[in-house]
């Protein structure tokens, strides 16, 4: 494993940089930006599929179904990347938001959100009604605090509806995935599979991060092919596949 952590810190160091210096290679960093995301995503399903391939073989029944669900939600994401590079490469659309590439990605939080359940459903039993409580009132007061800091710019901007409650639905979804997923954390914090989970909650709140900052770029007409957010959502899916590549090698 120390290999793939070398080698994933190489990526994120390196993507870093091609960002930072964009300013000497625009033409490339807009290529780059909008055709990344559909590669990196792809690798995203492929790891997840060999780990579903693995499970299935190896254990059916509601674990390999949750590692299917991983999987669904994970190729929407992938189908969402392709189709705004098809609109930003192909058709000249510079910010297509939102588009059909937002169907897709929604749709894909409802698979994501059903397997992270299945899985700390499974081991539920681990988690204390203490431990419950104090999760659902932490994820309250982070959804409120989400909804007040993005109510007023996005209220002002003078945004249509429809981009009104996109901009609100990914950060909201992403905190839903992120209520379950936290769960998973703590039941196995303390195990072998700490590490899988840690890297699934990390790139969840980069998700999270990501889509806020989105959401206000884009209301302000600050976002652009190249920003430094696309950062967060190319180390979110680089951690999804270390998380999933993790988990079949500790189970």
């Amino acid at each position: 494993m120390q290999k793939v952590y070398v080698l994933s810190a190489l990526v994120i160091i390196g993507l870093a940089l091609f960002y930072i210096f964009q300013g000497h290679y625009p033409d490339l960093m807009y290529l780059f930006s909008n055709a990344f995301p559909p590669l990196i995503s792809g690798m995203a399903v492929i790891v997840s599929g060999l780990s579903l391939e693995r499970y299935w073989r190896k254990a059916k029944g509601p674990f390999s179904k949750t590692w299917l669900y991983f999987t669904a939600g994970l190729f929407f994401w992938f189908l969402g990347e392709a189709v705004w590079a098809g609109y930003t490469l192909i058709l000249g659309v510079e910010v297509p938001y939102p588009s059909i590439a937002d169907i897709f990605w929604l749709a894909g939080y409802i698979p994501f959100f059903v397997a992270l359940y299945l899985y700390v459903k499974i081991f539920g039993g681990a988690l204390t009604r203490k431990t419950l409580v104090a999760s659902m009132m932490a994820t309250i007061v982070m959804t409120v605090i989400v909804t007040v800091v993005l109510l007023a710019p996005l209220l002002t901007a003078g945004e249509d509806p429809v981009t009104l409650v996109a901009d609100f639905a990914y950060p909201l979804f992403d905190l839903a995935l992120f209520s379950v997923a936290h769960l998973g954390l703590i039941i196995f914090w303390k195990g072998k599979l700490a590490k899988s989970w840690l890297f699934i909650n990390a790139a969840i709140a980069m998700d999270t991060c990501a889509d806020i900052i989105f959401s206000y770029a884009t209301a302000q007409n600050a976002y652009y092919c190249g920003h430094m957010l696309e950062l967060l959502y190319h180390f979110s899916y680089l951690f999804f596949m270390l998380a999933f590549y993790l988990h079949t090698k500790e189970l």
